[in-house]
């Protein structure tokens, strides 16, 4: 995932750029960018002062995000960390999502907000740039791959549930593995960012460039869109579209009330719409970001230079809704969440005592 990319001065808006920090001045890298990219790679700079006009909606807006999944997917951790019959492999994969999410929220808003309003550009210095910039990614990435995770155990705890399922420990080693495979993911983007600071003319940038690199650029922008999009959402599409036909052909046993019978399709309405919701949530949220940057890698000038930043922000916004849309969908919406949680701070409130030593019934999500 690319972010948005501000620098500019009390003299108006400048072009971004990048390279090796050090001996070389910013006009040698003015010239490798011109030479690398033409004279398109400054267009998306023209709409900084449209941006700073929209400073009010947008960071309101990215604030409440902030809070919703950070909160969000605190309490969803607090809960499975608390209840020791909530330490199975769904709610591992739900842990591990909840954290992933929340970091991401931690990383990705505040920095890029303060980046993106910032008139002198990056100001965190050259450690950090490398640090956020790794974590950033690998924490989006390890969300989609877990998401996906989450999927194809349901998949398997459904239309195959006399199949022995992962134990605690493959899980373990599964999400170590996602975690592994983010981080390698990263790693040419990583290799590409640079920190350089414009001393004559106050600002500094912290930017993805790659130099003399289109093919390759392009390359890894398309193998990461099919590996972080394309498949996930494929994979959702195909294990719950698998779910919903298994429910809508299963046939309990034995004689049925006409309430028994009403129950259960009341828990397959239900089913049904927390299915549709989790896919058109993964798909909305992540499709913005990712249409737009096809259309810069494919011609820039497809969209409107004024409104380049303004749109690049609000695909950016989208995508980390995502983070508040998880605790919801896996948590939130389940009657014996809620029910646990409440009773697990009744618990506490009440008596005093540590919350995993409440009588807790089994929760899974």
């Amino acid at each position: 995932m690319e972010f948005p990319c501000l620098a500019a001065d009390q003299a108006g808006p400048r072009p971004c750029v990048a390279g090796t920090e050090g001996n070389i001045s910013g006009d040698v890298f003015e010239v490798a960018l011109h030479n690398a990219s033409g004279s398109k790679t400054g267009a998306q700079f023209v709409g900084v002062e449209l941006l700073s006009s929209f400073k009010l909606l947008i960071i309101p807006c990215y604030a409440l995000v902030l809070l919703v999944g950070v909160s969000g997917n605190y309490l969803l951790l607090y809960v499975i960390w608390h209840t020791r019959k909530m330490h199975n492999v769904t709610n591992l994969f739900i842990g591990n999502l909840a954290f992933s999410d929340l970091l991401m929220c931690v990383t990705c808003i505040p920095f890029t907000l303060a980046y993106a309003f910032n008139p002198r550009g990056w100001v965190f210095g050259p450690a950090m740039c490398s640090l956020v910039y790794l974590i950033q990614p690998v924490t989006v990435y390890v969300s989609v791959f877990t998401f996906t995770a989450i999927g194809v155990d349901r998949y398997y705890a459904t239309v195959h549930p006399l199949k022995k399922r992962i134990s605690v420990m493959a899980c373990t080693y599964l999400l170590s593995g996602i975690w592994l495979l983010s981080c390698g993911l990263v790693a040419p983007a990583v290799a590409n960012t640079y920190h350089v600071d414009f001393k004559d003319e106050g600002f500094t940038i912290c930017e993805e460039f790659w130099v003399l690199k289109e093919r390759e650029r392009l390359a890894y922008a398309y193998s990461t869109l099919f590996m972080t999009y394309v498949l996930p959402l494929s994979a959702l599409c195909i294990s719950y579209f698998c779910i919903s036909v298994k429910l809508r052909t299963c046939v309990v046993p034995g004689h049925r009330t006409q309430s028994q019978a009403d129950a259960q399709r009341a828990r397959k309405r239900k089913t049904f719409r927390l299915v549709t919701l989790v896919v058109a949530a993964f798909g909305v949220c992540w499709m913005p970001i990712n249409v737009f940057n096809v259309l810069r890698d494919i011609d820039i000038d497809l969209i409107d230079k004024s409104y380049f930043l303004v749109i690049q922000l609000l695909c950016h916004l989208f995508a980390m809704s995502s983070s508040c849309c998880n605790p919801f969908l896996y948590a939130w919406l389940h009657d014996r969440f809620r029910a646990e949680l409440r009773k697990m701070f009744t618990c506490h409130r009440r008596f005093g005592i540590p919350p995993n030593n409440c009588a807790l019934n089994s929760v899974v999500l």
